[in-house]
Order: structure tokens, then sequence, then C-alpha cells
């Protein structure tokens, strides 16, 4: 898994983590239309990385470790934070 992310993919990861935290997981359009259609190379980057899985009907989730990583409180104070 390659934990270095940019801005823009922590972006994602934070909208992605609110969704499922709201019991919506989204699915790739879902992200596509919140986010502008930029956002699809974020998600394909982030599947690449490790940080995404594609579940049934197209819902987008955090893998486990992404999970496990943003449930750790950030050395920096910020909670939730995928680590840079």
């Amino acid at each position: 898994m390659d934990f270095t992310l940019t801005a823009a993919e922590q972006a994602v990861v934070r909208q992605i983590a609110a969704r499922l935290r709201a019991g919506a997981p989204p699915t790739d359009d879902d992200l596509a239309d919140e986010l502008g259609d930029e956002a699809r190379p974020l998600l394909q980057s982030l599947l690449d990385k490790g940080w995404l899985v594609v579940g049934a009907e197209r819902t987008v989730t955090l893998s486990t470790i992404a999970r496990a990583v943003l449930s750790e409180p950030s050395d920096q104070g910020d909670a939730g934070q995928p680590h840079r």
C-alpha cells in the first residue's frame, strides 16, 4: 500500500469516509457527480495505491488498511487525515 497521497487524493478519501459514516456508500458515478469528472483519475490512483475497494454494484469503500490508518490519531494532531 502506498501511503503517499496528494492533497486531491486526501480530499477524495475524506469524501468517501464521510459518505460511509453517513451509511451511503458512493459509486464512482456518485463521486464524479459530487467532485467533478477530475475525481475519476484520482479514484483510479487510490485503487492502485490500495486505499479503495470496489464492492457490489460499483460502490466504492475504503480498504481495511485505509480504515485503520484513518482511525489512528495523526501525530500532527489532525485525526482522520491520511498520512503523507
